[in-house]
């Protein structure tokens, strides 16, 4: 009996140091933001013991941030049961049952967060919930929308017009011989593709066997892709490849119709997204640069080029770049006088707040925020004005449908909004995250990004009655 004891005690010690060696090795991948890493070892050491509220609400938010929204929701919920008082949290775990479409349920914790600390956005998100969302689905038939087929099955987000043609973000592999990976998720590195005509880019709803499997994912997949919210901002690298190559199949536009915009342009971590001026010879580039300080950190910052024969010459640095916070998404007005970005700038109305600046010569003046018709306490992100001077955005915590969701408001001639957001409702906006549109002059045709296939994914929409507009 002795000697049975003595080998329990032993097993027992030997579990609980591999335990404690598993949750310190996921503590220092979750605070290097290596998020998969971290998961990882989080879920290897809950198969030897339960985890601590710490490492659950770490495993919950590594899974979010890898954008596995129905595995974050889980341990969110564990989490709750745990913590009942961790109100943060709490509040995500509502906006990821909202995510799921629990609706009912997301209002009954948003009402418990609402009850700790009122937010005039949030109790309207609850009503919402609470009476329906029948009025954002009411102009669905009106518009024609599809998936394109210049998706990869990676992430494919935030196209812009260049020519006759588009320039969008991939995070489709590059063609390197020494393939550098991002520590946050496992994926490519974000860079700038081109289709050369939009008379090529048509309708995935023909898409063969092979097409669908390359759009989709299975549930074997471990990770998913990431362009939203936090991770777009702090790591090295943002999205995921759920598969290992670039796979060129019927209806899909192949490599040669889609080509690397511009490898003068390409850096060594993310480039994009980007705006044009209207003559397509200034372009500002969204770039992700290796952090310079001991956190580790890689923030967004500002680049123009200008195109002098045929080539991309680089321009002095945008001014309100900084090494504290992220500057990036830029949307420059069709009149090319005014620069709207996203930015964490200190001095916001809280998480990513969406600025804009005047043209002075050569420069820009200091950022002047787009105020609380624009930002609120959560994020907002993904600005672009539209050929008639109408801002669109999409937002985290204006009442929506789940996710980010697009909205879009009118300014007046200083380029202040002058009405409350208008939420652009189906079938511009899902339950998932929906953000990068791009309208063109008419306002009954364009563009915009999704994740509600699980991926980041370009849409066309078309309206059905092409006499009425979007103004």
């Amino acid at each position: 009996m002795r000697y049975m004891r003595l080998l329990t005690v032993l097993f027992l010690s030997v579990l609980s140091s591999g335990v404690s060696a598993q949750l310190k090795s996921a503590e220092r991948a979750y605070a290097a933001m290596h998020y998969a890493e971290a998961i990882s070892y989080y879920e290897e050491a809950v198969k030897r013991d339960s985890l601590t509220a710490t490492a659950v609400a770490n495993l919950a938010d590594s899974y979010d941030k890898t954008q596995q929204y129905r595995k974050a929701l889980h341990w969110y919920n564990r989490l709750m049961t745990i913590n009942t008082a961790d109100t943060a949290h709490r509040y995500r775990y509502a906006q990821l049952l909202a995510m799921d479409n629990r609706y009912n349920e997301a209002a009954e914790q948003f009402r418990w967060v609402q009850s700790v600390k009122p937010d005039p956005q949030l109790e309207s998100t609850i009503r919402l919930y609470e009476s329906g969302l029948a009025a954002l689905y009411a102009d669905t038939l009106n518009w024609y929308t599809a998936l394109l087929n210049i998706n990869s099955g990676y992430a494919d987000f935030c196209p812009v017009t260049y020519g006759a043609g588009l320039v969008f973000v991939s995070d489709r592999p590059r063609n390197k011989l020494f393939r550098e990976t991002n520590a946050w998720t496992g994926g490519d590195f974000l860079s700038l593709y081109r289709i050369i005509d939009t008379a090529r880019v048509k309708d995935a709803s023909l898409r063969t066997k092979e097409l669908e499997q390359v759009l989709s994912y299975a549930s074997k997949d471990l990770r998913n892709v990431d362009s939203r919210t936090e991770s777009s901002w702090d790591s090295k690298k943002v999205s995921v490849n759920p598969q290992a190559t670039f796979v060129a199949v019927p209806n899909q536009l192949s490599r040669e119709m889609i080509t690397p915009f511009n490898t003068k342009l390409n850096k060594r971590y993310h480039e994009g997204p980007v705006t044009f001026n209207r003559t397509w010879d200034t372009i500002i580039v969204t770039y992700n640069e290796p952090s310079k300080g001991k956190e580790n950190v890689s923030r967004l910052k500002l680049q123009t080029y200008t195109l002098r024969q045929g080539d991309w010459i680089k321009q002095q640095d945008f001014p309100y770049n900084n090494k504290d916070y992220n500057v990036g998404q830029p949307a420059l007005h069709p009149d090319g006088q005014v620069l709207f970005f996203t930015s964490d700038m200190p001095g916001g109305a809280g998480g990513k707040d969406i600025y804009y600046c005047r043209k002075m010569g050569d420069s820009w003046s200091t950022p002047m925020n787009a105020g609380p018709q624009v930002n609120t306490s959560g994020n907002e992100m993904f600005p672009y004005i539209d050929p008639a001077g109408r801002l669109y955005f999409s937002s985290d915590k204006w009442p929506g449908l789940g996710g980010l969701d697009i909205f879009s408001v009118a300014l007046d001639t200083a380029y202040r909004p002058v009405t409350a957001p208008r939420n652009e409702g189906a079938p511009f906006n899902s339950n998932r995250n929906d953000f990068g549109v791009l309208i063109e002059a008419t306002g009954n045709k364009g563009y915009f990004s999704s994740d509600r296939r699980g991926n980041d994914d370009i849409y066309i929409f078309q309206r059905i009655s092409p006499a009425i507009g979007r103004q």
